[in-house]
């Protein structure tokens, strides 16, 4: 993984919702000469000859007073646009993109919240669990590499959190059944690779019985392609 932080006085003005909110980056080519001013106005009205590369990343971190966020990328072998980028990043690079999106809002009636994914999820995962007030409950599964891969994950709520690692065979749907569901009403939210999302969003509709509404799924990138984040 590896936090790149963007600021500047562009940023005064952003407006962060929390949680699982993504931006769309924008990547162009070298030699294209972007529009003046570049607005998202410009850029949409120049897609038909000047089209970017586009990729959704979560905003792990918002400071509004110093006019700064914090975007986590996976550094993966399958190699794409957004990981190329992140990996040569240096202090005076620009970095553009749209947004933010609007964010997941736990349900704070629910007695658990239960937060599944990989690491393109572990920045959604660490910026909800941030969100979640004293007294709230929480159980997160993300699936890493290795004991590498842990981060500290900080909350005001009463947390559980199990790292599930491949290096030592495991995996998310295999890991999540054997525990089952705490008691209680359960909110879950699911995001990652496309067939581990699908899998686990059939498990707690269909074998646990969870309503639809109490389950969000995200698909954040596909087995063989590159990942969105």
């Amino acid at each position: 993984m590896a936090r790149v932080t963007v600021g500047g006085e562009q940023l005064a003005d952003f407006a962060s919702t929390g949680t699982d909110q993504h931006v769309m980056l924008y990547f162009y080519p070298p030699d294209v000469r972007l529009p003046e001013p570049l607005t998202l106005e410009t850029a949409r009205q120049q897609m038909s000859s000047i089209r970017p590369i586009m990729r959704s990343y979560t905003v792990r971190r918002h400071d509004p007073v110093s006019h700064e966020i914090d975007i986590d990328f996976v550094l993966h072998s399958h190699r794409g646009p957004a990981a190329d980028w992140a990996a040569r990043a240096k202090p005076g690079d620009e970095l553009i993109f749209v947004g933010p999106s609007p964010a997941y809002q736990p349900e704070p009636a629910a007695d658990w919240q239960l937060l599944i994914g990989d690491e393109s999820a572990l920045p959604a995962i660490g910026a909800i669990l941030e969100e979640l007030p004293a007294g709230a409950r929480a159980r997160a599964y993300v699936e890493i590499e290795d004991a590498g891969e842990r981060q500290v994950l900080a909350s005001q709520a009463d947390t559980e959190i199990t790292w599930v690692r491949r290096d030592r065979g495991e995996s998310l749907e295999r890991v999540v059944r054997a525990d089952g569901l705490p008691t209680g009403s359960v909110h879950a939210w699911v995001a990652g690779e496309r067939q581990a999302v699908r899998a686990l969003r059939g498990y707690l509709l269909t074998e646990c019985g969870l309503d639809r509404h109490r389950v969000r799924p995200t698909t954040y990138w596909k087995d063989g392609t590159s990942h969105a984040g």
